[in-house]
């Protein structure tokens, strides 16, 4: 009997194997009603009866044989199961006790045969359908087009969502163009052109107008430190002394009247402005994607396009591209993810053509300047790595044409000197070359890696070293704390990558026992990191919530994370897990509807996962609706909704269609509170920054994401699932509606938490508009 045939069986695609003998009719569920009625369940699917004269009909001996058979089966399972668990976290190998498993034919026959699954065997259960999604508006050849890879599920997940629930609030292109209309027209036709570079531009003319758009010294400063506490942790594009102690000096001087001749150029001020953005998104005192911040990026974009970037390119253009990329990841609009990744791609293909993947020694360039191109050039290639293996994408720089030394730990000690110690160092340069590079190059190949690479590579994962981090001072306690976030789950967010899709795999091919299948450690691999990443960030989130809800890689992350746990908790596995798969999705969605105050990514994010819970919700109603969910998951799901096993697993698919459109209710109003941030910054006490803005008009900070939190896709999922599903007395009404309450009005439902809770909308929401008030 072919392995195949059994899996068809048992996932009741074809008739069981008695029925087949006896010519019987077979409902095809597990055990079919046949088997049931001649008492031979346990056969079914797999086993059949022994031929002979009554052999129909099952005798009371036999039935009570076949009834503590199936006892011990079950117990032999659950250990089986237990082991499996426990083998997961202490080696890399199956337990030795595992590796025979019998089917029942060879059971009966008492022939021992190896039955591990071959690396062939593994591959056919692992990613062949996974290229991942292609999107298609329109006609193939002048329609837009976008491709996220098999690791890039999460960001075609998001991709997916837009395309049902429509984008309500995005800033069209004619109001951001009136936004800036403070700005003079030769700056102004600068920032549309970027990144290109008109001809025939008065270059010193329009650079002094650039200048004049500086901030106050003490601001700028102030802004320089602020970018370097809050964000060197994550990236280190430029140092302390490169940018307070070289450029601020050269370019503030240069604002006396001197006959010198400036040693800077544009892109220095592209640089400059770039950091001053990033400074203020990060600004606690400052609101997010706040007003400040667009105008200097908005000048970062003028004098980028000065001096062309794709002929006269230096490193300072690069790291300007690269910090510009960072802003649009974190400006809270949803379409500007495609800018941030083609910005680090350009930044690190002008990176190529400047030949800063050679080791700088081959040069005859040394010390201070060594030190740095290496350190930076390590930067950027771990990012561009990250980058691929988010979206699924080929990276810019490949790894096998690196010849760039990592710094020694003489270099950092000798050169760190003075700078903020929040950044990974060397370490992470060491991981992005041992076990990073290693995963972009075999997942990102034509052809898919067997199992036993996967393995190999998680092997190498688990036993590189991570430091002990040092002891912090009160200065620098914040981005400590980061760095140590960060840092001590690498591990963990690397190993859900590289096993996301054969987890998917896994939970598809054995809905009931992922375990079971050739690629099973992937499942509780997955699991538990995701588990893992979930916990570190809802604490993270408590210490540091200001911060970590203006990095929108941290909700990237945890959205991965997320979508791994829901799914295990719609398709409910018969193993026991722990934590419980439930408990942690209602933990996500309300870390997500907690960080949806303030964060555009947490909000994108927060329907799919209010979604993947209601989901999650209707497998736990009773046994009959959790046994036809594991015969048929997909069958509360709408036709219109995106998979999210198929889509999270890299499946391919080639999604045409136009997007749906859902009609704007305009029969409910919603007052908003406002919020805690206006209560706390009274309206007669001004900012501290606003008089650097003297020459900037007052406009609506619209700019937190594509589609507003509360209003039209509540609204949706209040249409969606409606309904009581249960209630408890004392929990809030994020967990369902109370006995004997309304569940048709939109403010009395069971989302009413979301849409009453006065901190929920801070008032600094531009989109919302007057009623925020």
């Amino acid at each position: 009997m072919s392995s195949s045939k059994e899996r068809q069986r048992t996932r009741g695609e074809i008739a069981c194997a008695e029925c087949r003998r006896l010519k019987a009719r077979c409902d095809r569920r597990v055990p079919c009603s046949t088997c049931v009625k001649r008492g031979c369940s346990m056969l079914c699917p797999n086993g059949t009866m022994p031929p002979g004269k009554g052999s129909r009909f099952v005798g009371v001996a036999e039935e009570y044989l076949r009834h503590k058979a199936a006892k011990l089966e079950e117990r032999m399972r659950s250990l089986e199961d237990a082991l499996a668990i426990l083998q997961v976290n202490t080696s890399t190998q199956p337990h030795p006790l595992l590796t025979n498993k019998w089917s029942n034919e060879e059971a009966d026959s008492g022939i021992s045969i190896d039955t591990t699954p071959t690396m062939a065997e593994s591959n056919l259960h692992g990613l062949i359908d996974a290229l991942g999604s292609l999107y298609l508006d329109g006609d193939p050849q002048s329609g837009t087009a976008c491709f996220f890879g098999p690791s890039g599920g999460s960001e075609s997940l998001l991709l997916a969502e837009k395309r049902v629930i429509p984008e309500t609030s995005a800033p069209s292109t004619k109001t951001q163009e009136t936004e800036a209309d403070y700005l003079p027209p030769l700056i102004r036709n600068l920032v549309q052109a970027f990144p290109l570079t008109p001809s025939g531009l008065p270059k010193e003319h329009i650079q002094e107008m650039i200048e004049s758009y500086l901030p106050e010294i003490q601001r700028a400063v102030s802004l320089c430190e602020t970018f370097l506490k809050s964000l060197s942790w994550m990236f280190q594009v430029v140092s302390r002394q490169q940018i307070i102690d070289h450029l601020i000096p050269s370019i503030y001087r240069s604002g006396t009247k001197s006959l010198e001749r400036p040693r800077y150029g544009p892109h220095d001020l592209a640089l400059l402005f770039s950091v001053l953005a990033l400074g203020a998104l990060v600004d606690p005192a400052l609101p997010p994607y706040n007003a400040e911040a667009r105008h200097y990026q908005r000048v970062a974009r003028a004098a980028l396009c000065l001096q062309s970037v794709l002929s006269e390119r230096s490193v300072v253009t690069i790291k300007a591209l690269h910090l510009m990329s960072m802003y649009y990841g974190m400006s809270g609009i949803e379409s500007n993810a495609e800018l941030y990744y083609s910005l680090l791609n350009l930044a690190s293909q002008a990176a190529l053509q400047i030949g800063f993947h050679k080791d700088p020694s081959r040069w005859g360039i040394e010390g201070r300047e060594a030190y740095e191109r290496r350190s930076y050039f390590w930067t950027l290639f771990s990012q561009s790595l990250w980058q691929s293996l988010a979206t699924g994408r080929p990276p810019a720089i490949l790894p096998a044409v690196v010849d760039c030394q990592i710094p020694s730990d003489l270099d950092e000690a000798t050169y760190r000197s003075g700078e903020i110690p929040a950044s990974f160092g060397n370490w992470s340069s060491h991981f992005t070359k041992e076990c990073l590079a290693p995963i972009i190059e075999n997942t990102q190949a034509v052809k898919p890696p067997d199992y036993q690479t996967i393995l190999e590579l998680d092997r190498k994962i688990r036993q590189f070293p991570v430091p002990e981090l040092p002891n912090s001072t009160h200065f620098d306690r914040e981005p400590m704390e980061m760095r140590a976030f960060s840092q001590s789950r690498y591990k963990e967010l690397t190993l859900m990558f590289l096993h996301r899709g054969f987890f998917a795999q896994a939970m598809g091919d054995f809905p009931s026992d992922p375990l079971r299948s050739p690629v099973g450690r992937s499942f509780m691999v997955a699991y538990q990191c995701a588990s893992v990443l979930i916990t570190v960030t809802i604490n993270q989130f408590e210490l540091q919530p200001v911060l970590c809800s203006r990095v929108w890689r941290i909700w990237t992350i945890a959205f991965s994370a997320a979508v791994i746990v829901g799914t295990v908790a719609i398709r409910r596995p018969g193993i026991p897990l722990d934590p419980d798969p439930f408990e942690h999705l209602e933990k996500a969605c309300t870390l997500f509807r907690d960080a949806a105050q303030t964060c555009s990514r947490a909000k994108t994010a927060l329907p799919i996962l209010l979604r993947l819970r209601q989901k999650a919700v209707h497998a736990r109603m009773g046994p009959l609706q959790v046994q036809h969910a594991s015969h048929n998951p997909k069958s509360y799901e709408s036709e219109d909704e995106p998979d999210e096993l198929d889509v999270f697993g890299g499946r391919t698919q080639l999604v045409t269609k136009p997007p749906k459109q859902v009609p704007r209710p305009s029969h409910h109003t919603i007052q908003l509170a406002s919020s805690t941030a206006t209560q706390n910054n009274p309206a007669n006490q001004p900012n501290d920054y606003q008089s650097h803005l003297m020459g900037i008009p007052e406009v609506q900070d619209y700019e937190l994401g594509e589609g507003a939190v509360g209003l039209p896709e509540l609204e949706f999922f209040h249409r969606e699932l409606s309904g009581s599903l249960y209630s408890r007395s004392s929990a809030p009404s994020f967990y369902g509606p109370q006995l004997g309450q309304q569940g048709d009005l939109m403010l009395q439902d069971r989302w009413s938490s979301f849409v009453n809770d006065a901190s929920f909308f801070p008032a600094y929401f531009p989109h919302l508009g007057p009623q925020s008030h």
